[in-house]
C-alpha cells in the first residue's frame, strides 16, 4: 500500500513540472502504472483531470496578482501627483482647539438686591478652534474662531461663532525685528491666569481690537513693541466689567488713534520676567492713558511654585456719565501657583490667547492656586453715592486626568471659589448686599 502512494505522488510531481510539449509522455508513465496494476483506471482518470486543472489555477493566480499590483500602482501615483500637487505650507498646518464647559453658584443672583435668593447654571464656558499656518520660515499666519458663553444665562452668550483671533506675522527666527497684524489681544497686561474664572485684571483691561505691532527682540528675553489699533476698546471694556457703576457720554471714537508701547525682560531665564506697558486712547473729552507694570517669578530650586503679579493704574480719565470730576482707577492682582508632577512649566506667560491657555492645561498636570485681587475706585463710591468692588479671593485647582501626547488631547477637570467684597456708600447699605459667594466648576478638553 505504501509503495502504491509513493508512486501515485511521484506521478503527480513529475507531471505537474511537464510542460505542455511534455504532456503525452506523462500520460504514458500513467498508463504503465495502470498495465502494473499499481493504480486503477478510475485513478488513472481522476490524475489526469486534477493536472489538466493545474496549470489554469495558477494562470488564475497570476492574473488576481498582477490586478492588485497594477491597483497599488496606481494609487500610489495618484497619492503622490497629490502630494506634488499641493503647495508646501499645506504640510505646516496645525490645527487645535478648547471645548469647556462649567457649572456656577452665586450666593446672590443680583448684587443690587439684598434679599436676593441663590442661584446656578449650567453653560459651555467657550469653543475656540484655532488654525496655524507657517506659510514660510518667517511668515506666519493664526486665526482662532470663538464662541463664549453657550447657554449661560447672566451673560446672555448668542451661541455666535466670532473671529476672536486673525494675525500675519512676519518674524524670521534670530533676526531681531517683527510685525504682527490683525485682531488679538494687544499687547497691553500679561493676565497669567491658574483658575477657572479670569483674574480682574483681564476684566477691567483687556484689548482685543484690530492692531498692528512692531517689535524689537534682544538678549534676556527682551521684547520692545509700538502698537497702534483703532476705537477705544479698553474704556468700553472697563465699564461693562461690573468693577463699579458707572456709563460713558457721547459715542466711541472709531478712528486709529490708539496705541501701546510695552516691554518684557527676563534677567534670570524661567525664574524671573518683568512686563511693562502704556496705553492711551482717545476718550471723550480727555484721552484715557492706563500704565501696566507685572513680574512672573519662581523660586530657585522650588521650580514647581511660582508668584505672579501686575498693577495696572489709571494715569488719566474721562469724566463718566453724569460725573464732575475723573477718577482714576487702579487693579492689583497676585496669584500663587504650585504644580505637582509637572512635565514641565510652560515658557509661553499669559492668559489670554488660545495658545497661552492650553499651555496650562497640557504642561500642567494638577495645579493648586491661590489669588488676591484689589480694585481702588479712587473714591468713586463715596463721592459718587454708588458702589464698587473692593477685594476678592479665589481658591482653586486643576486636574489633567487624560494626556495623549502623540496626539495632543488632554482632558481636565478645575475647581475655584471666588469671595469678592464690595465698598457701598452708606445710602446703600440697606439695599444692596457688601458680598457675593460663588464656586465653579469645570470639565475641559485641549485638542
Amino acid at each position: 500500500m505504501l509503495k502504491r502512494m509513493i508512486f501515485v505522488l511521484a506521478a503527480m510531481v513529475v507531471m505537474s513540472g511537464f510542460s505542455a510539449a511534455q504532456a503525452g509522455e506523462g500520460d504514458a508513465i500513467l498508463k504503465i502504472l495502470v498495465k502494473k496494476g499499481i493504480i486503477t483506471e478510475q485513478e488513472y482518470n481522476a490524475i489526469k483531470e486534477e493536472l489538466k486543472a493545474e496549470p489554469q489555477k495558477a494562470q488564475l493566480k497570476e492574473e488576481i496578482k498582477k490586478e492588485v499590483m497594477d491597483e497599488v500602482a496606481k494609487k500610489n501615483e495618484g497619492d503622490k501627483k497629490n502630494e506634488e500637487g499641493l503647495p508646501e505650507w499645506t504640510k505646516k498646518i496645525k490645527l487645535s482647539g478648547l471645548l469647556e464647559g462649567e457649572y456656577r453658584w452665586k450666593k446672590y443672583r443680583d448684587i443690587s438686591d439684598k434679599n436676593s435668593d441663590s442661584t446656578s447654571d449650567l453653560y459651555l464656558r467657550r469653543l475656540e478652534l484655532g488654525i496655524e499656518a507657517e506659510l514660510t520660515d518667517w511668515i506666519k499666519a493664526n486665526t482662532v474662531l470663538n464662541s463664549e458663553w453657550i447657554g449661560d444665562g447672566v451673560n446672555n452668550g448668542d451661541e455666535k461663532i466670532t473671529v476672536d483671533e486673525a494675525t500675519i506675522t512676519l518674524q524670521k527666527e534670530k533676526f531681531p525685528l517683527y510685525l504682527v497684524m490683525g485682531k488679538r489681544p494687544q499687547p497691553f497686561g500679561v493676565f497669567e491666569n491658574h483658575l477657572i474664572t479670569d483674574p480682574m485684571t483681564q476684566d477691567a483691561y483687556e484689548t482685543k481690537k484690530v492692531g498692528i505691532t512692531a517689535g524689537y527682540t534682544g538678549p534676556l528675553g527682551l521684547d520692545v513693541s509700538a502698537t497702534v489699533y483703532k476705537g477705544e476698546e479698553q474704556m468700553d471694556h472697563l465699564v461693562a466689567s461690573g468693577l463699579f457703576g458707572a456709563t460713558r457720554d457721547g459715542a466711541t471714537d472709531d478712528d486709529v488713534g490708539s496705541f501701546i508701547l510695552s516691554a518684557s525682560i527676563s534677567p534670570v531665564k524661567d525664574h524671573l520676567k518683568f512686563f511693562a506697558s502704556y496705553l492711551s486712547e482717545p476718550g471723550r473729552g480727555s484721552r484715557n492713558d492706563t500704565a501696566s507694570l507685572g513680574v512672573s517669578a519662581g523660586i530657585p530650586g522650588l521650580k514647581n511654585l511660582r508668584f505672579d503679579s501686575e498693577y495696572m493704574k489709571a494715569l488719566k480719565r474721562e469724566r463718566y456719565s453724569g460725573f464732575t470730576e475723573a477718577f482714576k482707577e487702579g487693579v492689583f492682582s497676585i496669584t500663587g501657583s504650585y504644580v505637582f508632577n509637572t512635565r514641565e512649566r510652560h515658557e509661553q506667560i499669559g492668559g489670554a490667547e488660545l495658545k497661552e491657555q492650553k499651555a496650562h492645561v497640557t504642561e500642567e498636570p494638577i495645579e493648586l492656586a491661590l489669588r488676591f485681587e484689589r480694585f481702588d475706585d479712587d473714591e468713586l463710591a463715596e463721592k459718587t453715592s454708588s458702589w464698587s468692588a473692593k477685594n476678592r479671593y479665589s481658591l482653586g485647582a486643576r486636574y489633567s486626568f487624560y494626556r495623549d501626547e502623540k496626539k495632543d488631547v488632554t482632558a481636565y477637570v478645575g475647581t475655584e471659589f471666588r469671595y469678592t467684597n464690595y465698598r457701598l456708600h452708606s445710602s446703600l447699605t440697606n439695599t444692596r448686599v457688601d458680598n457675593n459667594k460663588e464656586m465653579f466648576l469645570k470639565l475641559g478638553l485641549s485638542f
